[in-house]
């Protein structure tokens, strides 16, 4: 117990005993008892504050490391829609309207040079589809 041995205690309580006085040392022994249970709760409070503080830091890291998991997943998903948005508009606004300058186009190389064809070329960025081509103005 600290390097004290008991003939050091012995020696430590006859001083007491003759400094307090018999009648005040039941009084100071209480009072030294009650000091050293507040200081232990004061102690054992703190370690639970200690403990709990590490545990919400823990718990606060954990959450910060989720939450970037799902940033990058709903990144991640974003990117996934916007690359099958993009497919899915050239599936099917852009092919048809390629295909269907093509048919124009070949339409016109077919054409002889003196003839007058009856169908009405759409002009670029209108909205006449094929099925008006082949109909008289």
């Amino acid at each position: 117990m600290f390097g004290i041995g008991f003939e050091h205690l012995l020696v430590i309580m006859v001083v007491v005993l003759l400094v307090v006085g018999p009648e005040k040392l039941p009084g100071v022994a209480r009072a030294l008892g009650r000091g050293y249970a507040e200081f232990k709760r004061t102690m054992d409070e703190l370690k639970n504050t200690m403990d709990q503080d590490e545990t919400v830091r823990e718990l606060r890291e954990e959450f910060r490391s989720a939450q970037r998991e799902v940033n990058l997943k709903r990144h991640l998903a974003q990117n996934l829609l916007m690359d099958q948005g993009t497919a899915i508009k050239a599936q099917l606004y852009d092919e048809p309207k390629e295909a269907l300058k093509a048919a124009l186009d070949e339409a016109k190389a077919e054409t002889p040079a003196g003839v007058q064809t009856t169908a009405s070329e759409p002009e670029p960025g209108s909205t006449e589809t094929s099925a008006g081509a082949g109909e008289k103005p």
